[in-house]
């Protein structure tokens, strides 16, 4: 029997909404040898923000193995360099 809380069908209506409704956004992305280099921008009337979650403002910089990512506020830069 499948328990489906309130929350769990709040997520499944997103996800929903998300897929029909247009998505204004900007993905780029650039390479360079092993340097791979990728921009995203989404409207701040997305579902889930532009950062996900909620978020729409975001500003500081995450490290974590051979990827850096910049937040500058509404959009996003992702540095990653590839092992050889």
């Amino acid at each position: 029997m499948n328990d489906i809380t309130e929350k769990e069908k709040g997520i499944i209506s997103i996800i929903r909404l998300n897929k029909l409704l247009k998505k204004n956004e900007i993905r780029k992305k650039y390479k360079i040898g092993r340097l791979e280099i990728a921009f995203e921008w989404r409207s701040s009337k997305n579902l889930w923000g532009r950062f996900g979650g909620g978020w729409n403002w975001h500003l500081g910089f995450q490290i974590g193995g051979l990827t850096i990512i910049i937040f500058l506020l509404i959009f996003s830069i992702r540095i990653n360099f590839e092992k050889k």
